[in-house]
């Protein structure tokens, strides 16, 4: 994450915009800010979690510009708390790997909805699809696994323990007639209650 932002931010110093170099810089910022203070936190508020991936995603609008949209929705209304910063590396990946290659209008929706005994978070993008995205990544000599999706599948192994089989994620690739239309991604997550 820290090093795509900051190749952004040079993207942006290199082409001599200063105004949104800045506007980068500021977001930046937060969300390092951020970052560093909800690691330390296995919970955090929802209300946190939508704002941290808010300015995360205006970040990602100042790089890709106006051929990409997104939408957040959550509308429950209890006051819950999610695993902090579980959300955004499925975001990231969706970004650099499906939409960073795909040609035309780039859309992300993430939906958070509240179920019996957890919080389900369902990304969904229109991008160019897990076997192109491999594909590209080996042509351009990029090999490695996601140091992030490896991390959370520890994370999630803990929590599928002390909570319920059914934490985890599933990846689905989304075909239309046969061809790649995006990716999905149906996260599942505990959740705490605050009284």
């Amino acid at each position: 994450f820290i090093f795509n932002a900051l190749n952004s931010i040079q993207d942006l110093i290199l082409k001599e915009d200063t105004d949104a170099s800045y506007d980068y810089i500021v977001m930046f910022a937060e969300l390092v800010r951020n970052t560093l203070n909800y690691s330390n936190q296995d919970f955090i508020s929802i209300d946190k979690e939508l704002e941290f991936l808010k300015v995360y995603l205006q970040l990602e609008k100042l790089r890709f510009g106006e051929v990409f949209n997104y939408t957040i929705d959550f509308d429950e209304k209890e006051y819950l708390e999610v695993p902090s910063l579980m959300v955004q590396p499925f975001i990231e990946n969706a970004l650099v790997h499906g939409l960073m290659h795909k040609e035309g209008k780039k859309e992300l929706h993430i939906v958070f909805s509240f179920k019996a005994n957890m919080v389900q978070c369902i990304i969904t993008d229109n991008g160019v699809g897990r076997e192109k995205a491999a594909k590209i990544a080996s042509r351009q000599g990029n090999h490695h696994e996601s140091f992030a999706l490896r991390a959370l599948e520890k994370r999630l192994e803990i929590f599928k323990k002390q909570y319920s089989k059914n934490i985890g994620f599933v990846i689905e690739d989304l075909y239309e007639k046969e061809t790649p239309k995006g990716t999905r991604v149906t996260l599942n997550m505990p959740f705490k209650k605050r009284l």
